[in-house]
């Protein structure tokens, strides 16, 4: 991946397992992130095929939400409810987009071991019997 001197060279990340994310440091911007020329619209989708282009690089597979979400007229305020967090429907998109990946990968949701038992099978009263159970 090229790096352009637009973007900043310190990020956030979170890993688990095998897998991480990585976003641009919040902390970086401050309150007055917006104001900021990178902090665009224009420059999320740079970032975005940087991303997809880094993922190709290194064999993975990837999902560029940007773009998928910008192919709905007036995608903004459909899916998302404050520029940054996601609708019910964007989170939809989301989860059609991720399905759809894991599926290309013959790893399909329905297939998928649960780690946890569904919310709706835990005892409230007691959930560590509920969870004891599953571990069992």
């Amino acid at each position: 991946m090229h790096m352009n001197a637009a973007f900043p060279l310190k990020y956030g990340y979170f890993y688990f397992g095998n897998k991480l994310l990585i976003w641009p440091s919040r902390s970086l911007y401050g309150e007055k992130a917006m104001e900021l020329p990178e902090r665009t619209n224009e420059m999320a989708g740079v970032y975005a095929r940087q991303c997809v282009e880094l993922a190709r690089e290194l064999g993975l597979p990837s999902i560029n939400l940007w773009s998928k979400m910008q192919e709905t007229e007036g995608w903004q305020k459909k899916f998302l409810s404050d520029g940054l967090h996601l609708t019910a429907e964007g989170n939809a998109v989301v989860y059609q987009e991720v399905e759809r990946v894991l599926r290309e990968a013959w790893l399909p949701a329905s297939e998928m071991p649960n780690d946890f038992p569904h919310h709706s099978l835990i005892d409230w009263k007691h959930p560590e019997k509920t969870f004891q159970q599953q571990c069992i």
